[in-house]
């Protein structure tokens, strides 16, 4: 009996004996958000994901080759296919000067009609 009775002491002391300690409390430096980190790393995505520059072939924004392209696209009456490819070179006068062109092609169309 004396043996039952100190065994259960010893349990019951075994498992009412404080957990190991943990690791100590940061306080509350990880409730704040670092935002020069957050800008910075926002940063490099975007850059990472930014679009392809043009491309360097014959028709990159500025060349004779891609003004005779989209010059032929927009005679043959797609002004929507021309200032596209002028947009994907990245070449934004000639995307205007397309855009004023068909304006005024579309103007003097509605006052023939009349």
């Amino acid at each position: 009996m004396i043996l039952t009775t100190v065994s259960l002491i010893a349990s019951a002391l075994a498992s009412a004996a404080p957990a190991p300690a943990a690791a100590p409390d940061p306080g509350f430096a990880n409730l704040w958000t670092s935002w020069s980190g957050v800008n910075s790393e926002a940063l490099r995505a975007e850059t990472r994901a930014a679009a392809p520059p043009g491309p360097a072939g014959p028709l990159r924004a500025g060349s004779p080759e891609l003004g005779q392209r989209v010059g032929e696209i927009v005679r043959a009456g797609d002004c929507n296919e021309g200032e596209r490819v002028a947009r994907a070179a990245g070449d934004f006068p000639l995307v205007e000067a397309v855009r004023n062109h068909c304006r005024a092609s579309a103007v003097q169309a509605v006052s023939a009609d009349r």
